[in-house]
């Protein structure tokens, strides 16, 4: 896997240590374009997941995160907003907000496999 404009594949690879990270070309094409014309940064928490560490954490057994189709960005306040609302036109139709807890720990779910815009809380 390459770097892309903006990520790493260090942030984008699967947190188990496997150094996976197959992210799809075309999402990430669509991340890169929401993240420069959002114009702030974003902290991946979870990009490609192995599907062992999918089941570590609980994932759904059929996670976006396993077809590098997938991202968690930690955000909160205006910039989870932002992400939210602009979603959809960068071809995300699935997003899930967790912003409850602690703050580090509040995200925004992006990804693109789903058949109509969905939206779901943690």
């Amino acid at each position: 896997m390459m770097d892309y404009e903006f990520f790493t594949h260090e942030e984008l690879e699967c947190k188990c240590g496997c150094k996976k990270a197959f992210m799809d070309a075309e999402f990430m094409k669509n991340l890169v374009a929401l993240r420069r014309d959002l114009a702030f940064p974003f902290t991946i928490t979870s990009g490609y997941r192995c599907p062992a560490h999918n089941r570590a954490v609980g994932g759904h057994p059929k996670s976006a995160h396993m077809q590098g189709r997938a991202v968690d960005i930690q955000a909160t306040g205006l910039k989870a907003l932002a992400l939210v609302t602009e979603a959809v036109e960068y071809h995300f139709n699935g997003v899930g907000v967790s912003q409850k807890g602690v703050h580090g720990r509040r995200f925004i779910h992006l990804d693109n496999t789903h058949d109509e815009a969905t939206i779901w809380s943690y």
